[in-house]
């Protein structure tokens, strides 16, 4: 049966289209917390297909569907995006989206069946013409509509190089190999889990499936810099109180207060140190194991270390 994940809001959008797609060999699994949920059930999930709605809530459609299509877990998977005909900005959206195809709402089941054949590669079981149900299913409405794409290819994806402890769990969003064994002797000797992504791009999908308790963020990275992840990341409702620390060389009150601004809780100063990096781990770290117990809020932004 081919597995396919709909990320969308109405829960009654799934019963009706699980029930209507079930007979002919797909199983429908379904996303209604918001964009960032969907992205974390895309990845332990592993569909053949994924169809998101471009109106939803934490992120929206159009950023989940970038995410997806940028992470090397899920970069492969199908998607179809979800879209209103009378929403111009979707359209404009769609034009700059890696999306597969697209699907205009309300749809009927039988475009929607040809549309899934397509996109997963997948013989209906019951061997049915479709031209010839055209008219029988053209007047049931379901969703969306689409046009053409890939099917899912059959990749181990890349993982973040990870080295786990039974406590908590701390990520380093850095490319540099030097800088990222330097802190991961430290984190390690510790007595914490230790993960080190190197490519930004691919950082959200990856967070996503790590749930680290802390992240080290390095300012400067091709791309997309460390402010502007920063950002992303506390977009993410799973990710609004963990505590992110941006590693760089600038210090001055400017750097401070645009760390502040997009949602640090703090700073550290290059070369990476082990007395820094420590002070940085017992603030953060062990208020953050007490609050589970104590109910106690955890240690808000504070200065260079």
């Amino acid at each position: 049966m081919v597995k396919i994940l709909l990320i969308e809001k109405k829960q009654s959008v799934h019963h009706s289209l699980g029930q209507q797609l079930r007979p002919y060999g797909y199983e429908l699994l379904l996303s209604t917390e918001g964009g960032d949920q969907g992205i974390l059930m895309a990845i332990k999930e592993s569909p053949d297909l994924i169809l998101v709605d471009s109106d939803l809530s934490v992120i929206d459609g159009w950023q989940v569907i970038q995410i997806l299509k940028a992470s090397t877990v899920t970069k492969d998977i199908p998607v179809i995006a979800l879209m209103s005909p009378t929403v111009q900005a979707d359209w404009q959206m769609l034009l700059k989206s890696d999306c597969d195809d697209y699907c205009l709402k309300p749809v009927t089941l039988m475009c929607l069946l040809g549309k899934l054949q397509k996109m997963a590669g997948n013989i209906l079981k019951n061997s049915i013409d479709l031209r010839s149900m055209e008219g029988l299913l053209s007047s049931q409405p379901v969703i969306a509509q689409s046009a053409g794409a890939s099917s899912a290819a059959n990749v181990t994806p890349e993982r973040p190089r990870r080295q786990m402890s039974s406590k908590s769990l701390v990520v380093y969003i850095e490319d540099h190999q030097a800088d990222s064994q330097a802190m991961a002797q430290i984190v390690q000797r510790a007595g914490y889990g230790y993960a080190n992504i190197v490519d930004p791009l691919h950082a959200l999908p990856q967070l996503l499936e790590l749930k680290p308790q802390l992240v080290f963020l390095d300012l400067v990275m091709p791309l997309v810099n460390g402010y502007e992840l920063c950002a992303q990341i506390r977009r993410i409702s799973a990710f609004k109180e963990m505590p992110i620390i941006i590693v760089t060389n600038n210090d001055g009150i400017a750097d401070r207060v645009r760390s502040k601004v997009v949602g640090a809780s703090g700073f550290l100063g290059k070369p990476i140190r082990e007395h820094k990096v420590s002070k940085v781990l017992e603030k953060y770290l062990r208020p953050l194991q007490k609050a589970v117990k104590n109910e106690v809020s955890p240690p808000k932004f504070s200065p260079l270390f």
